[in-house]
């Protein structure tokens, strides 16, 4: 489940940078130029990436305009991301059948075989099995809020943290962290004297091991 179903399961991030002067117009440009392009069976990519509507992740034909994404403060959209899985063992028979047949319906030698031509039946064997495969398909809902500075993606593991992430601040101009509670700590608006307590803050009786590690680099530095 994503933004719209209700889900929980979100990575939260802190964003630093501006918002646009005009973000209806400028991230339209910005999204449009990575939006997702689907895959073709005839085509050498097994591997596709961009952004689509949050309301329509499947609609390749529906253009990624500024009503579909910027809702007042928020920005929503959802990063889709397709993969053909064709494993190699799998290509490697298909081709070897179609080179079987050479020899045998047209009399080749299997030593007459260039390289270039063995990678060419290869090709054709591949677009053959992707026609006959539906991609795989992930989606990672994106919601911005731009007052509080702050990222929600509906997704986990390197999908969140590494393409998802590396896409928004390439197509927004900004950057983002993994909102730990450190760092979430750190971007408040804390007084002199709060900021220096915080700073100072060092792992104790709740974390016993972390501390002793301290201690002992401590005690090795020393010596």
């Amino acid at each position: 489940m994503g933004a719209l179903a209700g889900s929980l399961g979100y990575l939260r991030f802190l964003v630093t940078g501006e918002v646009a002067h005009n973000p209806g117009a400028t991230y339209e440009r910005a999204l449009s130029s990575r939006r997702f392009l689907p895959l073709s069976p005839a085509g050498e990519p097994l591997e596709s990436a961009g952004w689509v509507p949050l309301e329509a992740p499947f609609d390749d034909e529906r253009p990624l305009t500024r009503d579909l994404f910027v809702f007042g403060e928020l920005i929503a959209v959802c990063y889709r991301e397709d993969r053909y899985a064709i494993p190699r063992a799998l290509l490697k028979r298909e081709a070897r059948k179609r080179l079987d047949k050479i020899v045998r319906e047209e009399g080749k030698d299997p030593k007459s075989f260039g390289r270039a031509f063995i990678k060419a039946v290869e090709a054709a064997a591949l677009a053959e099995l992707k026609a006959k495969t539906i991609p795989r398909t992930r989606l990672c809902d994106v919601v911005w809020d731009t007052t509080r500075s702050e990222l929600r993606v509906f997704g986990r593991g390197t999908l969140a943290t590494e393409r998802v992430a590396s896409l928004f601040e390439r197509s927004f101009q900004v950057k983002i962290e993994v909102g730990s509670y450190p760092a979430r700590a750190f971007a408040l608006d804390l007084g002199s004297r709060a900021a220096g307590v915080l700073d100072r803050l060092a792992p104790g009786w709740l974390f016993p091991d972390a501390a002793r590690g301290q201690e002992n680099a401590a005690d090795e530095e020393a010596a």
